[in-house]
């Protein structure tokens, strides 16, 4: 059995997301706080700028399932020190089978900001690698992620739900370059993770020249501004640079603001135009109290929503189509989910059938006189024949209450009368 509690953007507003964001080593640990405290089988956690998904598995408590779900959503509240209702942000759901449509529909961008928007598979992808590397996942929760990425490639290959650039990443640049003249602008990105790349190649493609980036970790920045033609700044200089920028693109994993009124407000008065600001990050690597300086921008990603929306009704199209694919792994992935229902019976059967067989065999064989004769074999064979098919009739008895469940006696005809 697999649970999924989702905090996302359309019930969960920023700063909720926010605070129920996990970095990995907070992944470690919330897992190892469920095994030990709820006995779970497995865990997967995808946590970005628009939605902390926690996915569990919990085959040993099967038959309660929305109590089990309640006592994962108590653990998760009192890890992050959450004192107020939760309930009204969170979308929780139970069963394979509806957590596997949730996961096709978000790996094939059905459930993006930004329909066709396939940055989350990147993101599932190394949820998924962070799981397996510190074997946080079950067999079931395993083989559902592994078929949801299958699901999203072909939806990606036979739609048309995912062409072109469209991203939060592109939202951003889309609403900068439509509402300022940036023939001369320059900028300044802070930070290298999927999304500010992907904001980097858009500004790229659209030809913005004076662009300087900066990152904690020098090699990644080198490559990739060697790669691009862009210029590298010291992270430790990126509040100086700031006053010096039109447009600053800040997209960082920090937990703590990068920047704050105090460090702008004294030198903001100096500039003859206004500073934009983009804040693409979760957490806002911004602070709060930046709303209230003057000459100041800000674009964050509740922001985005009006471009989003427009986005959205380019992509919509595709979606019943990609909706259909979705249904047929589905019902790939529910026929795997329901076989391997049966195999502990499948497997009990084997055994009890060998070790009868076997033992049966064995001493009738060895209770023959070396001058028996085939006939005399044929007749130990029959005993213990006879007694693994007095065996077998006795479960089917048992099983159909002695004939008298109808739903059972079909089942057990389809098993065992011949096909005509």
């Amino acid at each position: 059995m697999v649970g999924l509690i989702s905090i996302n953007y359309k019930i969960a507003p920023l700063n909720i997301r926010e605070r129920f964001f996990f970095d990995n080593s907070e992944k470690l640990v919330f897992h190892n706080h469920l095994r030990k405290e709820l006995d779970i089988e497995g865990l997967m956690i995808i946590s970005t700028c628009n939605r902390t998904e926690i996915y569990f598995e919990f085959e040993n408590h099967i038959g309660q399932e929305n109590k089990f779900l309640h006592s994962v959503v108590k653990e998760l509240v009192v890890f992050k020190k959450y004192k107020d209702s939760l309930s009204p942000h969170l979308n929780n759901l139970t069963g394979s089978f509806k957590v596997a449509n949730h996961l096709f529909r978000l790996v094939s961008g059905l459930e993006s900001m930004i329909i066709g928007e396939f940055q989350i598979v990147e993101q599932l992808k190394d949820a998924y690698y962070f799981s397996k590397k510190h074997k946080m996942l079950g067999p079931i929760l395993g083989r559902m992620i592994q078929k949801s990425l299958e699901t999203g490639k072909y939806i990606r290959t036979n739609t048309e739900i995912g062409r072109g650039a469209v991203s939060v990443s592109y939202a951003a640049v889309e609403q900068i370059t439509n509402n300022y003249d940036l023939k001369n602008a320059k900028f300044l990105c802070i930070g290298l993770g999927e999304t500010s790349k992907l904001s980097i190649r858009h500004l790229h493609q659209k030809g913005i020249k004076k662009i300087k980036i900066t990152n904690r970790t020098k090699s990644k920045l080198n490559a990739f501004c060697t790669e691009l033609g862009y210029e590298s700044i010291l992270f430790e200089d990126y509040k100086k640079e700031i006053l010096n920028s039109d447009v600053v693109i800040f997209s960082t994993g920090s937990k703590s603001p990068l920047l704050t009124k105090k460090d702008i407000e004294k030198n903001i008065k100096r500039r003859n135009n206004k500073l934009l600001l983009v804040d693409l990050s979760v957490p806002r690597n911004l602070s709060h109290d930046l709303e209230e300086v003057n000459n100041i921008e800000i674009i964050n990603i509740d922001n985005l929503k009006d471009t989003v929306n427009e986005n959205y009704k380019k992509r919509k199209a595709e979606v019943i189509k990609a909706e259909l694919y979705i249904e047929e792994f589905l019902v790939e992935f529910d026929d795997w989910t329901n076989t391997r229902l049966l195999r502990p019976s499948i497997l009990s059967l084997k055994k009890q059938v060998r070790e009868l067989f076997l033992n049966e065999t064995i001493s009738n064989i060895k209770s023959l006189s070396e001058n028996a004769t085939s006939k005399d074999l044929s007749l130990k064979l029959s005993k213990a024949y006879d007694k693994f098919s007095d065996n077998l009739v006795k479960k089917i008895k048992k099983a159909s209450d002695n004939g008298k469940d109808e739903k059972a006696i079909e089942i057990i005809n389809q098993i065992f009368l011949d096909e005509k």
